[in-house]
């Protein structure tokens, strides 16, 4: 019958390995460093986690299949042995509730050494960072298994042992492969590897052999096993998957006697479904798509946003393609911003090709995109580089970039509250996309979002929709980590802000930058406000103000020429402003030149004070601007016209219009002296007076060793006293004991007393002399 068939079989191969283990070529390999460790941290994190092995497993044998494939690129010879497929099977030990899974493939298999290396020590290249990420997050998840590669260890999630035999194809090196078998326990420290003795029965591939114990035995039902695979595994292989099902089919031995019913066992191709992104999108769900990129891009997030489309190029290959926005961005993403290496998955007729298209071929301000096209046609029998320089790829890149752009523009209308998120998170890079793309600035510069004076959420289009009548200019002004509501107090912004004009708020490095680049949108300029050039645009409207400003040009020439003899080449010019409310000045920098913003962004990068053209644009000449309308500003016209000495003054005014407007002061010392002698004169004090300087010196040089300190008890002291006060170096004052007002000295006395002591001290060396 065919059952019997099938148990025959099924006792071939769940041999047991006592004789191969007692085998003189058996070897025992003790696990490295860490590894012990690695694999608890694996096994006890993820208890509620466990259907997570089975997706690690066929990601394995996915793997081991596509390396079988492109072999076959150079060496039709490998692929003999039949058809790249997985399989999956159950035996059942008797009684039902413990038994075997057995997970083969036929992919390019293992050598002895390479069972021996790549099981035995898959992780040591990644066992430390795993090991570090997983104490950072407080343990371990699928999503790092998936990262670090480590997934074979998630086997003993639900198996105690595990027996893994392999057999390679034959290659010049290895012409005539041995199969062989590697057996590890999940709480032992060391793994055997050594032929197996059922001889080469694999023909090629791999075969895993997990031993279920009763309280695991979930795992044996096939119905959970095809749940998990249309899970984890429909989108993680292109490569078939069979499991093996037990039917029920009758026999009748003749006409007189009733049927009799007996199991068959039959295989199923369980992941028969089209791929994703060939089904059309209306009949895709969104689980489906989360799922797909979950399973794709080894993220246990959910992604931002997707879309799913399918195109020409004039080269006349189609193809479909999927794209997600992930909702996170690894922690050195911004220090090592580099193209969308392995991002972007090429497969030609839902054939794997590669994931590495060059360092260069998405731009790097859409490198977090993660995207998989399938393509109708192209050639597969090339290299890498030729693949690369393929006009499909050339043509594919610019599609991408579009549709990036385009599903950008799709959130922001059709999903504001998600969009947010998405611009918090990549808004920086859409920035730089402004300053490396000048074909899709205009497109870029529409999917930014700003605070402004006006709105703590604007888009450019919305700021030029709300312009005042006559207005031309976009208003911004940029201070890089500064806050909104800092950046709105600038006394750049406070006549825009008192007549009503928006400005924009901006904070990140890029955005001063940026809106150079851009210079117009919809039709209007982008303007700093902290440079010349800003203008209203109904200047002419305001004929009084303009007369007002011309007669205080005259009435105030003593002041501005006083100013500039005083400040000389600091200044370019010295002017008086109508941009000012109460301000009494500030400082403006040509339109060319470098805000106090940029100059800092600037200061910050490597090497820039070697930089000769960084030293010319920080050291360029500025326009101080004075506000006629400020008391301390006609204080200082008063005192010019009666022919004081306003030195000290301007200095004081000139550095604290600097500090105001962003920049740096030179001399910070003498500032602050010149400080100190206006606070001296508002108070009376004395300018010559100066405080004591007597010091007691310090002891001679100390000779000889230290004494020996026992540190452990000073420690244990240390902790004792902290102890003992609750661990709080205030707890004293907290119950009561600070000193209330009654208790200080009143400062007359105090003054009185230390004069005293300072006498009766230099009495007493006076008598000592």
């Amino acid at each position: 019958m065919k059952i019997a068939h099938w148990l025959v079989g099924a006792v071939a191969v769940l041999t047991p390995f006592v004789a191969a283990q007692a085998d003189s070529e058996s070897e025992t390999f003790r696990y490295e460093s860490d590894i012990a460790r690695l694999r608890s941290l694996v096994i006890h994190s993820l208890y509620s986690h466990k259907d997570v092995f089975l997706r690690e497993l066929l990601s394995n044998a996915n793997d081991a299949l596509e390396k079988l494939r492109i072999t076959a690129l150079t060496d039709r010879d490998v692929m003999r042995a039949g058809e790249a497929n997985v399989t999956i099977e159950v035996a059942l030990d008797e009684g039902g509730k413990t038994g075997q899974l057995v997970i083969r493939d036929t992919g390019i298999g293992m050598s002895k050494d390479e069972l021996a290396r790549n099981l035995g020590t898959i992780a040591r290249s990644g066992t430390n960072e795993f090991l570090k990420r997983a104490d950072e997050t407080g343990g371990a998840d699928g999503n790092l298994i998936g990262q670090f590669g480590l997934g074979f260890y998630s086997c003993f999630l639900v198996s105690p042992t595990v027996r893994v035999s392999s057999l390679p194809p034959p290659s010049p090196d290895n012409p005539e492969p041995v199969q062989h078998t590697f057996v590890s326990s999940a709480s032992g420290d060391t793994f055997e590897v050594f032929p197996d003795p059922r001889g080469n029965t694999l023909g090629r591939g791999t075969e895993i052999v997990l031993t279920i114990p009763e309280e695991e035995q979930e795992w044996l039902s096939t119905n959970r096993l095809k749940a998990l695979i249309d899970k984890h595994s429909t989108f993680s292989t292109t490569f078939p998957i069979y499991i093996k099902e037990r039917t029920k089919y009758s026999t009748r031995k003749d006409d007189h006697e009733d049927a009799e019913s007996e199991d068959d066992h039959v295989w199923v191709h369980v992941n028969d479904k089209p791929p994703l992104w060939m089904r059309d999108p209306k009949d895709v769900t969104d689980d489906e798509y989360k799922a797909f990129y979950k399973a794709v891009a080894k993220d246990g997030t959910e992604p931002l946003g997707w879309s799913h489309f399918k195109g020409d190029t004039q080269s006349g290959v189609s193809f479909r393609a999927i794209m997600y926005i992930p909702s996170t961005l690894p922690k050195d993403f911004w220090q090592k911003m580099t193209s969308g290496i392995n991002n972007v998955r090429l497969m030609v007729k839902r054939v794997f090709i590669t994931d590495n298209l060059g360092d260069e071929y998405m731009p790097r301000w859409l490198s977090f995109v993660k995207i998989t096209v399938d393509a109708d046609d192209l050639p597969l029998n090339v290299s890498r580089e030729t693949l690369q320089n393929h006009q499909f790829l050339k043509q594919l890149r610019r599609i991408l970039v579009r549709k990036a752009l385009d599903l950008f523009g799709r959130l922001a209308e059709s999903d504001p509250a998600r969009y947010r998120d998405v611009s918090k998170l990549y808004g920086n890079a859409l920035r730089i996309g402004m300053l490396e793309s000048e074909k899709d600035k205009i497109k870029i510069a529409k999917l930014l979002r700003f605070q402004s004076t006006h709105s703590d959420w604007t888009s450019l289009e919305e700021y030029v929709a709300n312009r005042k009548e006559g207005q031309k200019q976009i208003y911004y002004i940029a201070g890089v980590g500064e806050k909104a509501e800092d950046l709105a107090r600038s006394p750049f912004v406070e006549k825009l802000k008192a007549r009503g004009y928006e400005v924009l708020l901006l904070s990140l490095p890029s955005d001063e930058p940026m809106m150079g680049a851009l210079n117009y949108f919809g039709g209007m300029k982008t303007q700093d406000v902290s440079k010349k050039g800003l203008v209203y645009g109904d200047e002419d409207e305001d004929r009084q103000e303009k007369k007002e400003l011309e007669a205080q040009k005259i009435a105030f020439r003593p002041l501005i020429d006083a100013l500039k003899a005083e400040l000389g080449s600091q200044v370019s010019d010295v002017v008086l402003t109508n941009r000012l409310v109460t301000s009494p000045c500030t400082i403006v920098v040509d339109s060319h030149g470098w805000s106090a913003n940029m100059a800092r962004v600037m200061a910050a990068q490597a090497e820039a004070e070697d930089d000769p053209m960084f030293e010319l644009m920080k050291n360029l000449p500025r326009v101080l601007e004075i506000n006629p309308k400020s008391p301390l500003i006609a204080g200082l016209l008063d005192r010019a016209l009666d022919g004081a000495d306003i030195a000290d003054e301007t200095r004081v005014l000139f550095d604290t219009a600097l500090v105001r407007s962003g920049f740096s002061v030179k001399d910070p010392v003498a500032y602050f002296d010149r400080i100190e002698a206006l606070l001296r004169r508002s108070l009376g004090v004395d300018l010559a007076a100066r405080a004591d300087d007597t010091v007691r010196p310090a002891p001679p040089t100390a000779v000889g060793p230290l004494p020996d300190v026992d540190e452990e008890a000073e420690a244990e002291a240390a902790a004792a006293a902290a102890a003992a006060g609750g661990g709080d170096p205030f707890a004293g004052y907290a119950s009561g004991d600070m000193m209330d007002g009654a208790d200080f000295v009143d400062w007359a006395e105090m003054k009185r007393q230390l004069a005293a002591e300072r006498g009766g001290d230099a009495e007493r060396a006076h008598d000592e002399l």
